[in-house]
């Protein structure tokens, strides 16, 4: 599947939810039973495969996967029932191929010697305007996170420290340069406990 078929896909995904979900709140009897036929649902796709092309065919197959999944019959327009249990599947399916990735990351890293691993974003935050960047430093466990966030009326620039095993510290930051600067020094550092109270608390 290419990456806009995927999109459109996860798009109409999201709209049986954002149509299912809210007809359904008002009356916890048929939420109840809703939940029940999703994660029935949702429990056949799974056993159908890890790839986004058997979410396409359930809904192609909408009829086959019902009767699979629901014997019983179902109490909810079927294109929602199995769009719902598709964008439930999609999430799951992603979130299995992000932890592959990372795993191969880690794997790479360790194997070429290197102190960090790039989990996520460029390997230097100097490059964002916005979003986030991670590394990971192999011997402690400890995930070194800096963002940027341009629009959220706060200050923009944030550096997360989360040792394994402990609390994750945050320091916001208004002025880049003091931002990159703490990054650098833990990134050299890091076994510091947490970044440098130089931004705003």
């Amino acid at each position: 599947m290419t990456g806009n078929a995927a999109e459109v896909a996860r798009a109409r995904w999201r709209a049986a939810e954002d149509r299912l979900y809210p007809t359904l709140i008002a009356n916890p009897t048929s939420y109840q039973r809703a939940l029940t036929q999703i994660q029935a649902v949702t429990d056949e796709l799974r056993r159908r495969g890890d790839d986004l092309s058997v979410l396409l065919a359930a809904e192609a197959g909408t009829d086959e996967v019902l009767a699979s999944a629901c014997p019983n019959g179902v109490g909810l327009p079927a294109d929602l029932l199995v769009g719902v249990a598709c964008g439930i599947r999609a999430r799951e399916i992603a979130a299995k191929q992000e932890r592959e990735r990372i795993r191969r990351v880690i794997e790479e890293a360790t194997g070429a010697g290197a102190e960090w691993a790039v989990l996520r974003g460029p390997g230097d935050p100097a490059e964002l305007t916005e979003g986030s960047a991670a590394a990971l430093h192999l011997a402690s466990g400890t995930v070194l996170t800096a963002a940027v966030d341009p629009w959220s009326g706060d200050p923009p620039f944030q550096l997360e420290l989360a040792p394994a095993g402990g609390r994750p510290t945050l320091t916001t930051f208004t002025d880049r340069a003091e931002w990159l600067a703490s990054y650098r020094r833990h990134r050299t550092e890091p076994q510091t406990a947490a970044p440098a109270r130089t931004g705003t608390p």
